[in-house]
């Protein structure tokens, strides 16, 4: 099994012959089911897993999306866990899911799932979106856990994020060397300052925590907030972002 592999597993829908549950068998057999030598044989989906969950209970969430959205179709589903280091020293859960593009039909497969109004349509994409979102928030409150997760994009979440300015491949060199230039600074405090905004809206981009949450966690919010915004502006200019000049703001505002 390769490196950073924690599990994998083939789900195929009920009633589906037992030999689609052999990995090598149920590629071998997709390719030779195929006239065309470029014909597309699977689609792909990445889920990023949540930190919160144990290993059993990420299994769970691609078990149940893979449910909602795939075996009803008559898709079968190879999914697999990774778990690489991340940049801040932590891991990075996520799950490819590999599924065919034909349903089980009688001991092989039949039409393609293809199209606008199948799998290469938007319906698909936004109700599997939907699903995910459900089924996370599903497992996470069985886990007995307190984070929430809200997968809408920023824009539908009300976050305007300031354009970043361009810079040339000069500057980027310059920077790329160490060196600080005016058009690098500008660059950083426009990321600084969208950090901020990011961090004051919610928890994460993902994560949503519930009114049940330890108050600790809004101080932890702030604080980060606080910091993209002193480094953006100046310890001197808080009162732009928060509204006055204390940070005893009224935390309210914060989406429950």
């Amino acid at each position: 099994m390769k490196h950073h592999v924690l599990h994998a597993e083939i789900i195929a829908p009920e009633g589906a012959p037992e030999w689609m549950t052999n990995r090598e068998e149920l590629w071998n057999r997709v390719e030779a089911g195929e006239k065309r030598k470029d014909a597309q044989l699977a689609k792909e989906i990445l889920l990023i897993l949540p930190r919160n969950l144990d290993a059993e209970q990420q299994k769970q969430v691609v078990r149940e999306f893979i449910g909602e959205n795939l075996t009803p179709r008559g898709l079968v589903a190879d999914f697999a866990i990774h778990s690489p280091d991340a940049s801040d020293g932590e891991k990075n859960p996520h799950a490819h899911i590999m599924f065919t593009l034909r349903p089980v039909q009688g001991d092989g497969f039949g039409k393609k799932q293809t199209g606008y109004y199948d799998l290469d349509g938007k319906k698909f994409l936004y109700d599997a979106h939907n699903s995910y979102e459900s089924v996370l928030n599903r497992v996470s409150e069985q886990a007995d856990s307190d984070i929430r997760f809200d997968l809408r994009s920023l824009k539908s979440k009300g976050i305007q994020r300031e354009p970043q300015p361009k810079i040339g491949p000069k500057v980027t060199h310059l920077e790329k060397r160490g060196y600080e230039t005016e058009w690098g600074k500008q660059v950083r405090q426009v990321m600084h300052r969208n950090y901020a905004q990011t961090a004051y809206a919610s928890h994460s981009l993902t994560h949503q925590i519930t009114y049940h949450s330890s108050r600790a966690l809004d101080a932890v919010r702030d604080d980060i907030a606080y910091q993209y915004y002193e480094a953006a502006y100046g310890d001197n200019n808080h009162k732009d972002f928060y509204g006055n000049d204390e940070r005893e703001h009224e935390r309210g505002g914060f989406e429950r």
